[in-house]
């Protein structure tokens, strides 16, 4: 990335070995507040996902790479808690049936991943939904504690 691209307006664009390619999204007279987009394998869902990571112009550090390597390991156990204030909050929106199986029913599409720095840690995942096609499902989660429900269309 040279000088100018952060004047100029142009994407700002890095590769990392953990991420791949990140689009860096932030305010170029301060490139150490920001954010960066990309897309990742997720292995829970077998397939892409998208990923707000937290940083500036130097990319994600080893904790945030470690911390999504552990939602990935610990997927599978967070579920029931999810499923749980998805049923509770979305149910009372709209009609939903008991979801009996979560991985068909909702698909991860979306996660964030803060700074890590500061605990507790906040982030959010969002999930595409059999039930509405025209919605997306958002989860706020205080470390590991799902805090809110967020339906967005």
């Amino acid at each position: 990335m040279g000088f100018w691209n952060l004047f100029s307006g142009k994407t700002i664009t890095t590769g990392d070995e953990f991420f791949g390619v990140m689009i860096f999204i932030g305010n170029p007279n301060d490139p150490d507040e920001g954010y960066f987009e990309c897309k990742r394998h997720f292995k829970p869902s077998g397939q892409m996902i998208e990923l707000g990571v937290t940083a500036g112009l130097r990319g994600p550090t080893q904790r945030q790479k470690d911390f999504f390597s552990q939602i990935e390991t610990d997927y599978f156990r967070l579920v029931p808690r999810w499923k749980e204030i998805i049923e509770q909050e979305f149910g009372a929106w709209m009609p939903l049936p008991v979801i009996q199986d979560f991985a068909q029913e909702f698909k991860p599409e979306y996660l964030s991943i803060p700074t890590c720095a500061v605990q507790p840690i906040v982030w959010e995942i969002a999930f595409d939904t059999v039930h509405d096609l025209n919605h997306i499902v958002t989860v706020g989660i205080l470390d590991y504690e799902p805090q809110y429900v967020r339906v967005d269309g």
